[in-house]
């Protein structure tokens, strides 16, 4: 498996809120991608929390089962950020943790885990927003609309949210894509796809990279990932 990653600020913010965090375990590896939210003043802390919070979580406890693994660390990140101070604060948070030709994701929020196989993909994150929410539940009411990016679930908030997990098998070949949405939000899928089933991670790290901060795109927001192969 090799893999390659980024993190940069883009070309019209002021400050990097998002984070990212990487473990080699004694049986598994574990990738960690968050992206402060928008509009609170201490995002860079509280995705710095949550990455340096689950990544304890995974150093002092390889043992049982690792989906079970994997949602307490999202757990325990959250609350970690709960009790973080000074507040408002929130970040998005997702996570994979690869094992033994499996791996187990958990996300909250809009930042996206890509699972890629034969030049497609194969899997992808449900955003948590109202957006995702209208077309999941197939309707809505009055002026949901308003912010259909608006996320509905991050870690941060008043009150507890629950993050999603799902498992998927690995093959040989696979890429799998963690992100934050400065990439998914400015760079068309087909452009995503070409770039990392075409090339090695760090080649499509680094072209991707150049097509945000191009002119016509213009890099509008942090953008963070890291892409693995199989």
């Amino acid at each position: 498996m090799i893999f390659a990653s980024t993190s940069n600020i883009g070309l019209i913010r002021k400050e990097n809120q998002d984070a990212l965090g990487y473990l080699k375990t004694d049986s598994g590896e574990l990738f960690v991608v968050c992206d402060g939210v928008s509009g609170l003043p201490n995002g860079a802390l509280a995705s710095k929390t949550v990455v340096d919070s689950i990544l304890a979580v995974f150093s002092s406890n390889t043992k049982g089962r690792p989906e079970i693994q994997v949602q307490t660390a999202m757990q325990k990140a959250q609350n970690a950020v709960m009790n973080t101070n000074p507040k408002p604060l929130g970040t998005t948070a997702v996570a994979v943790y690869l094992l033994e030709g499996t791996a187990y994701a958990g996300w909250c929020g809009d930042s996206r885990i890509y699972h890629f196989r034969d030049h497609d993909i194969r899997w992808m994150s449900r955003d948590h927003n109202v957006l995702h929410d209208i077309l999941n539940k197939g309707g809505s009411r009055g002026s949901i609309f308003l912010n259909p990016q608006a996320l509905n679930r991050f870690f941060g908030s008043e009150f507890e949210v629950k993050s999603e997990f799902y498992s998927f098998i690995v093959e040989p070949g696979d890429q799998i894509l963690l992100c934050s949405d400065g990439l998914s939000n400015f760079l068309m899928e087909p452009d995503i796809i070409h770039a990392i089933t075409n090339n090695s991670p760090q080649d499509a790290s680094e072209l991707m990279e150049r097509k945000l901060l191009t002119e016509e795109i213009g890099a509008p927001d942090n953008f963070t990932w890291y892409i693995i192969q199989i």
